[in-house]
């Protein structure tokens, strides 16, 4: 299995790199992997498969020998409002997100592993609404691929800890807004960035496992073709963020998961500046997110789960007016999803989830500017064990 890993996770991160996103919890998804994105996100306590290293970097030391790919289809349907004109951002109907994970068990304490995953906003008017000179259609698209090479280790039979060197890639582009000189149409830019991940989880009873897990803020280079457009001439890190999780097992089959995190997009300049600051931003708040999920054992070769989250409102409504182009209002995930596993032990999963509509109403310099979305969101992931 060395050199097919290998290729499978070089051919992952190139489709990765090729293709859009688009994501409610700010620019991230409610979940990282197939499997937790059925259980609402739920995840930290929670290692299900080789994305575990993207939700807590210690689950990796306990999901096995596994080579895990996904795919998820996102169906937006973003929308906007300006003087009481509509506008839907709807150019963009489907948008694929692929995953990969990959996991090896040195022995049997210690594990090495990788995960890929991406974040992003896609959104595209067939107007200009700005006003500007420009190709006549609004839009933005932010495209952020991670690469999370793990270690893992056991400190027992109930522990362990891990760590990720998160590599990323990023590509933005933005249509039909000028920047503070005027210009517009600088087409795609890309940089890239690293950081890193700490994660410990631990069965602290036979019934109750919890987890805990860091990231931290992602030194991004700066995107050059923006300087004049965001703030500290192109910055766009990938933010810190950090939370707990708990994993119950009541009843034979039955585990019940719940976390609760924080993401600090207010600390990433571009994101977190007001509308109205020299260096505007889109003014977004930094956001509390709880999530819980639930999954049964319905029979030796079906589960089936399900899940909610919510996080705080990310859109200060002072600030609606720029996030026309990036319209994650959404705060309410509801969420289903299954796992059949198969005579030779390899796995198929199953997810879909309903991303509930949310405007956000302009007031003081946004006066007048609405912003909404909703999503449908399916996926389905195979898996091999060995």
């Amino acid at each position: 299995m060395t050199r097919l890993p290998l290729r499978l996770t070089l051919l992952a991160a190139a489709l990765a790199t090729s293709l859009p996103a688009l994501a409610t919890n700010g620019t991230m998804p409610h979940g990282y992997g197939i499997k937790a994105q059925g259980m609402g996100g739920a995840s930290i306590a929670l290692p299900q498969d080789a994305l575990a290293a993207a939700n807590n970097p210690a689950g990796m030391a306990f999901v096995g020998n596994r080579l895990d790919l996904g795919l998820a289809v996102v169906m937006p349907k973003p929308a906007s409002t300006f003087g009481g004109t509509d506008f839907d951002g709807d150019g963009v109907k489907a948008i694929p997100i692929p995953e990969f994970g990959y996991n090896r068990m040195l022995d049997s304490r210690q594990s090495v592993g990788v995960s890929v995953y991406g974040n992003g906003v896609t959104t595209k008017y067939d107007k200009n609404i700005l006003g500007g000179p420009g190709s006549g259609k609004d839009g933005a698209k932010l495209m952020q691929v991670i690469v999370s090479p793990t270690y893992a280790v056991k400190l027992s039979d109930s522990q362990a800890v891990g760590v990720s060197l998160d590599l990323a890639y990023q590509r933005f582009r933005v249509d039909g807004v000028p920047d503070a000189n005027g210009q517009e149409g600088q087409g795609a830019e890309t940089s890239m960035g690293a950081g890193f991940k700490l994660g410990w989880t631990g069965q602290v009873s036979e019934k109750v496992t919890l987890g805990a897990m860091y990231a931290a803020r992602m030194r991004m280079g700066k995107l050059d073709a923006y300087r004049n457009l965001l703030a500290h001439n192109g910055e766009f890190d990938v933010p810190e963020r950090y939370g707990v999780g708990i994993a119950v097992r009541p009843v034979e089959g039955v585990v019940i998961a719940a976390d609760l995190m924080r993401v600090n997009w207010g600390d990433i300049n571009s994101l977190g500046n007001p509308l109205t600051a020299p260096q505007a931003g889109f003014g977004w708040h930094s956001q509390t997110i709880s999530r819980i999920g639930a999954s049964w054992q319905a029979t030796p070769a079906l589960q089936v789960r399900g899940g909610f989250s919510h996080g705080t409102q990310i859109v200060a409504a002072k600030d609606a007016t720029l996030n026309y182009l990036a319209p994650v209002t959404p705060q309410n995930h509801v969420t289903a999803g299954a796992t059949w596993t198969l005579p030779d032990r390899s796995e198929l999963s199953v997810v879909y989830a309903r991303v509930l509509g949310e405007e956000v109403k302009g007031t003081g310099p946004s006066a007048g500017v609405d912003v909404r979305m909703s999503q449908n969101w399916i996926g389905a992931a195979y898996a091999w064990k060995w």
